[in-house]
């Protein structure tokens, strides 16, 4: 028993292991594409300028880190805070996080909270499939001082995201291990109950044949 134990801690090892070295490889993919890194459909990012800052309760400051869904453009629907790719200023790629304002025969219409203008068409391109991204689901604000120090370089950035992304993956095995263990002792409750059961059964057989017997004898 403890040798199964250990074989399967140490799979388990091996996979996490293997798992991170594919999450680092797509993970660097990923931001060449200026694409998110996305695990079991989710992706981390952090948010870094002030568009986003307003009252709603999905309105985002600088520094929040968000949970992405990877979803379709046919999902999105008002008001839905999504993320897509856009580029700055300098007209360099970026990955833009604002709320869906309107929709055009162009594409989807957005403006981040705390911008006086929509984006489409002056600053940005219209969102479509072809550079939508996903939609935002929570933010996760006690990690701000983390997300502030991530956000000086892309390296630090998917450092940050690859350790968040592999605790995830570490939590979805446990989540696994611990599935399959609760389905096992869910089984082994069964069977000891059957085997309960036929033993009552059996004896419930047994001590039927003694009465006859005796009713036979007498």
């Amino acid at each position: 028993m403890k040798k199964i134990v250990t074989g399967t801690f140490t799979t388990i090892a091996i996979l996490i292991f293997m798992a991170s070295i594919v999450l680092m490889i797509t993970g660097t993919i990923a931001l060449r594409r200026n694409q998110p890194v996305y695990i079991f459909g989710k992706a981390l990012a952090v948010v870094p300028t002030d568009s986003m800052v307003g009252s709603a309760e999905d309105s985002l400051d600088i520094n929040d880190m968000v949970l992405i869904r990877k979803a379709s453009i046919d999902e999105v629907e008002l008001n839905d805070v999504i993320v897509f790719q856009g580029t700055n200023n300098s007209g360099a790629p970026i990955l833009v996080i604002h709320r869906v304002i309107g929709f055009a025969p162009e594409g989807l219409v957005t403006k981040g909270d705390n911008n006086t203008s929509q984006d489409q068409p002056q600053y940005q391109e219209y969102v479509t499939e072809d550079n939508f991204e996903g939609i935002y689901t929570s933010k996760i604000t006690f990690l701000k001082p983390i997300a502030g120090l991530m956000t000086s370089s892309k390296g630090l950035i998917f450092g940050g995201l690859a350790v968040v992304l592999t605790i995830m993956l570490i939590s979805e095995v446990i989540h696994l291990v611990n599935t399959y263990q609760e389905d096992k002792k869910e089984l082994l409750k069964a069977a000891h109950e059957k085997e309960l059961e036929d033993l009552k059964e059996a004896k419930k057989k047994e001590l039927r044949d003694e009465i006859l017997k005796e009713e036979k004898i007498t």
